[in-house]
């Protein structure tokens, strides 16, 4: 698995706004119940990195099945899952043996899925509930990693480099 960049500070002006952004929106989808946590981080993602490539709308329909750990099943976390089609939205080859596009989010994914089990403990999204459950804080908790987890991720692509936030593809 590959190392886990230090993601202590941004690369360039700006990263940080654009970081806080994803956070926000993700975290306010999610708040005022629009989306699940999936659909909000994907959404997120999807109107930040890519409108131009990519309809939200869509995106977001993509999601639904992954909340609630699979569709209310509460297995895996719909944040870890909804960052993973969030990571392929930037960084997925979009051609037949684009070995570089999928090495690049294969390296993505087991970053995150690090930073996210180191981070959280576990990537069940019934463990999770059950803990925030007994300490009182159940959808607190889920809004607030919500925003969080899609904070480090933003960070870890903008810090890598594989997104093309701000490129226009070409007619």
């Amino acid at each position: 698995m590959p190392d886990s960049p230090d993601l202590s500070t941004s690369t360039r002006p700006g990263d940080e706004e654009i970081v806080r952004r994803i956070g926000a929106l993700a975290r306010q989808y999610y708040a005022d119940g629009q989306f699940s946590c999936a659909e909000a981080i994907v959404r997120a993602f999807a109107e930040v990195f890519a409108p131009h490539r990519f309809d939200p709308t869509t995106v977001t329909r993509l999601a639904t099945p992954f909340n609630g750990g699979f569709s209310e099943l509460q297995l895996t976390c719909g944040m870890l899952t909804g960052g993973l089609l969030a990571i392929g939205l930037v960084a997925g080859r979009d051609q037949p043996g684009d070995e570089e596009a999928k090495e690049q989010a294969y390296t993505l994914t087991q970053i995150y899925y690090k930073r996210f089990h180191d981070e959280l403990g576990t990537t069940s999204c019934k463990e999770l509930l059950t803990r925030w459950k007994e300490q009182g804080t159940e959808k607190g908790l889920c809004k607030a990693h919500t925003q969080r987890m899609s904070e480090q991720l933003a960070r870890l692509i903008l810090q890598v480099g594989f997104h093309e936030l701000g490129d226009e593809e070409e007619s």
